[in-house]
């Protein structure tokens, strides 16, 4: 709600030229960051800068690493890390007032 990013993602930019687009982006990504870091503590899967040389062992979690490429055989895969991924270890959800299919509610401003 706060960062309106379902608002953003659901416009259509196609009209709007890109200095339009980045304003607006600056607010949306600063209110949808606020919002994400209150509710989600996040951790990175795999605890390397992106461009580090890797090696998968055997028995990793395929819902947690995605091994892609020239993969032949079985693991230990030895390969370039191109993104440490996101899990989240804690997750804080607001006090559930409304249903819970509401994401945002509708506001009326009433003068």
């Amino acid at each position: 709600q706060e960062g309106r990013l379902i608002d953003f993602l659901e416009e259509d930019i196609a009209p709007y030229d890109d200095a339009q687009v980045g304003a607006a982006v600056r607010s949306i990504h600063q209110g949808c960051r606020q919002v994400l870091r209150e509710r989600v503590q996040l951790e990175r899967i795999i605890d390397k800068e992106d461009g580090a040389t890797l090696e998968v062992p055997e028995g990793f979690d395929p819902a947690a690493i995605r091994v892609t490429g020239n993969v032949a055989g079985s693991p230990p895969f030895r390969g370039t890390l191109e993104h440490a991924g996101w899990r989240a270890v804690k997750v804080t959800l607001p006090d559930a007032n409304t249903a819970p299919a509401i994401i945002a509610p509708a506001e009326v401003e009433v003068p």
